[in-house]
């Protein structure tokens, strides 16, 4: 037996922290999840650390911030500082099955890589699932919103237009199942231990669960966003931007929301909800074959998400801000020294304090990193000491302005700094906890404005003062 746990990461694809059943989303059904849950600790109060894919992928992958790795976006990166390469000079052998959206790092394989479902550049990038569809006879549906006159209508939903075993979700499951099965006939198998990296692309758009996913969930049981004027009306206008300029735009990512009625946004929801199910079968399938080969007792496997989904919540679609639809994620942890499994623990954490926990349990030092290992928590009944957890994110395509803008959350009030401190968004969480009432102007919030606006800046300057010489190579 490993001396040093294997390790296993799974992560999904835009899934919000509040779609979980075990995490009280009653319409919801993800039965493997809470299963999961139950057998660990399910953290109802995880937050990543950026609102979109590379940038939280990356942020996970370093332990750092999007400020100190200067990925605040959709931007480029090397590589070098993943702490994989850390967990390969301990000797583990590490593996990335599935989605990553991050350059090589420290994976000594990658099986199945690929970018978003449907973008034409993975036609150009012939990713192994493009091979896969095509060696099946079939063409991969890359360019549905040219193809289907009922695109834009749909908010891009459809259902998914070929066999199951097709779907990007379940070939990266079949991929995952076949590298268990090759490694336990390796020689060092039991001798080396292993971190796994399963990328999961769902519940990501488009949103193309198989039918038998879309028929489980009822339309009545859809919960619907209510968007009041006030609301609208304290919503910055930046963040109105990317519709604006969606409206004359065309894409396989675009939607227009024009085009947004009730119904379509209904329809649109239960899509999502059903990719959120179908990604719970897969991971129930992996679960079955790490018990079926020995593997699940003794191993470490957590389940999260790089960030969530708007779904029209706030008036808004997609990603790029700070509300909690966007960095509240699952964070669900499996270990064999788990104190009291089906724990249920509401302290804040960030994705940070799982990569330390990940390097810890590794036998990695990680202090010239950020973040708090998670291990006192999951081993014992220690209350978690962090009291804010941080987010920031950059323009991109998909949020065009401001140029930046930067979260403090603590449990009970949210500050969103945007650059140029012209306007804002504040938040009392426990009056207001759909973040529906922006305080940003309002004068009786003024000093907590200010309290919060000087936290964020001791954080900012801390951090990077204590991660000065990460880039002294470059200097």
């Amino acid at each position: 037996m490993n001396k040093r746990p294997n390790i296993i990461f799974i992560s999904a694809e835009q899934q919000r922290g509040d779609t979980l059943h075990s995490n009280g989303a009653s319409w919801m059904i993800t039965p493997h999840q809470d299963a999961l849950a139950a057998d660990g600790v399910l953290f109802r109060q995880c937050f990543a650390c950026a609102a979109t894919c590379v940038s939280s992928r990356s942020a996970f992958y370093h332990a750092l911030y999007p400020h100190t790795t200067g990925i605040l976006g959709f931007y480029r990166s090397s590589g070098r500082l993943h702490w994989t390469h850390r967990l390969a000079a301990a000797g583990y052998h590490c593996v990335s099955i599935g989605k990553t959206h991050l350059p090589q790092g420290g994976f000594a394989e990658r099986i199945a890589e690929q970018g978003n479902k449907y973008q034409s550049f993975q036609e150009r990038g012939r990713s192994e699932w493009y091979w896969a569809v095509k060696g099946a006879g079939y063409e991969p549906p890359l360019y549905l919103h040219e193809t289907d006159p009922n695109y834009y209508d749909n908010l891009a939903a459809i259902v998914w237009p070929l066999p199951e075993a097709l779907h990007p979700d379940m070939y990266v499951c079949r991929r995952v199942l076949e590298w268990l099965d090759d490694w336990e006939r390796r020689p060092y198998a039991a001798e080396q231990p292993f971190y796994l990296h399963i990328g999961l692309l769902s519940p990501h758009d488009l949103y193309d669960p198989p039918r038998r996913f879309l028929d489980l969930y009822a339309d009545e049981d859809i919960p619907m966003p209510h968007v009041s004027e006030e609301e609208r009306a304290g919503i910055p206008d930046e963040l109105w931007e990317e519709q604006r300029r969606d409206e004359d735009r065309h894409g396989v990512t675009v939607v227009h929301a024009s085009r947004a009625t009730p119904e379509r946004m209904r329809r649109m929801r239960k899509h999502y909800y059903a990719l959120v199910t179908l990604i719970d079968e897969v991971l129930g399938r992996i679960i079955a074959a790490l018990k079926g080969k020995g593997l699940y007792d003794e191993a470490i496997i957590i389940y999260t998400s790089d960030h969530g989904d708007h779904l029209w919540d706030h008036g808004l679609h997609y990603k790029g801000e700070m509300y909690d639809t966007i960095t509240h994620v699952p964070l669900i942890i499996h270990a064999p020294d788990a104190f009291c499994p089906g724990r249920q623990v509401d302290d804040l954490v960030s994705h940070v304090d799982v990569a330390q926990y990940i390097l810890e349990k590794a036998g990695v030092p990680g202090d010239d990193l950020a973040g708090i290992s998670l291990a006192p928590v999951v081993e014992g009944e220690a209350a978690f000491p962090r009291r804010y957890a941080f987010a920031e994110e950059g323009a991109t395509g998909l949020r065009p302005a401001p140029d930046l803008n930067a979260m403090i959350r603590s449990r009970t009030h949210k500050l969103i700094y945007f650059t140029g401190n012209r306007t804002g968004q504040l938040f009392d969480l426990l009056a207001d906890p759909g973040e529906t009432r922006n305080l940003w102007h309002n004068p009786e919030y003024r000093d907590l404005r200010a309290e919060l606006t000087g936290e964020l800046l001791d954080w900012l300057y801390s951090d990077i003062y204590k991660h000065r010489d990460l880039f002294i190579e470059a200097r």
